[in-house]
């Protein structure tokens, strides 16, 4: 639901200060309106979107992925696997303690805030009965039990500013290692209205469309469709129906905007 390419032009930045460490691969970056988070060498870290030093955010031992703003930009939901296993959790985007939110022996991967800033959408397979195979939940950001949409399955998913509709895909090959596959395996975006249950399909395509990001009226997800089969960002209008290339890099892709 944020802006891709800021949270580029900044992390640029970042790594330009931290040359004396020779900082790569950033990964899963988010924005609030004054910060940017991503994920370097398995932390969570912070930095001002005007550039500057980049904090790293939590300090228990382990493995974290996948942070994401609170609407507000108070709190970062994030996965982590402090225990053995990747589950939920939350801290102030200001530094502190995270709190654990699921407690499961599946993993758990945040997706997206609900817009009222009380609520986290996260994929899990703890009840899909299918190896690689999630399914959609919600949870209340003080733990708690979770609610499971009513979805077959959903691996990402973006939720529309105000609450009503859903973009999610219902398997993905982010984790994969095949390259320009075509096939029934290949992931596209739906629409789910979160009140009425109406669905519909979007920029349907041989392609594999993944990652789907909601900004204002539109849609922005990784798409590999053109003649170079890479990657790229690509915008969906939900209101025009019209599809657009976003980036065109042409010798690698484009991954985890």
């Amino acid at each position: 639901m944020k802006s891709f390419l800021a949270a580029v032009i900044v992390l640029a930045a970042a790594v330009n200060m931290w040359s004396q460490i020779d900082a790569r691969i950033l990964r899963h970056p988010d924005v609030s309106e004054t910060q940017i988070t991503f994920v370097y060498g398995g932390d969570v870290w912070v930095v001002n979107k005007e550039g500057g030093l980049a904090v790293k955010l939590s300090s228990p031992q382990g493995a974290e992925a996948f942070p994401k703003f609170s609407p507000d930009g108070s709190q970062i939901a994030y996965t982590a696997n402090y225990e053995g296993n990747y589950d939920i959790y939350v801290i102030p985007s200001k530094g502190g303690v995270p709190s654990r939110i699921t407690y499961h022996g599946n993993s758990d991967r945040v997706l997206d805030w609900y817009p009222s800033g009380k609520e986290i959408l996260y994929g899990s397979s703890r009840e899909s009965g299918r190896e690689r195979f999630n399914q959609l939940y919600k949870v209340s950001v003080n733990g708690g039990l979770s609610e499971k949409l009513p979805l077959p399955y959903g691996e990402f998913a973006t939720i529309s500013d105000d609450g009503d509709w859903l973009a999610y895909t219902n398997r993905t090959r982010m984790f994969r290692t095949w390259k320009r596959y075509r096939g029934g395996m290949a992931a596209d975006i739906w629409l789910f209205n979160l009140k009425t249950y109406e669905w519909q399909e979007i920029a349907k395509s041989e392609a594999n469309d993944e990652l789907p990001m909601w900004h204002g009226k539109k849609i922005y997800f990784l798409s590999d469709r053109g003649n170079e089969k890479r990657y790229n960002i690509w915008s969906y209008d939900t209101q025009s129906k019209q599809l657009k290339q976003v980036t065109e890099f042409k010798d690698y892709d484009v991954h985890f905007p």
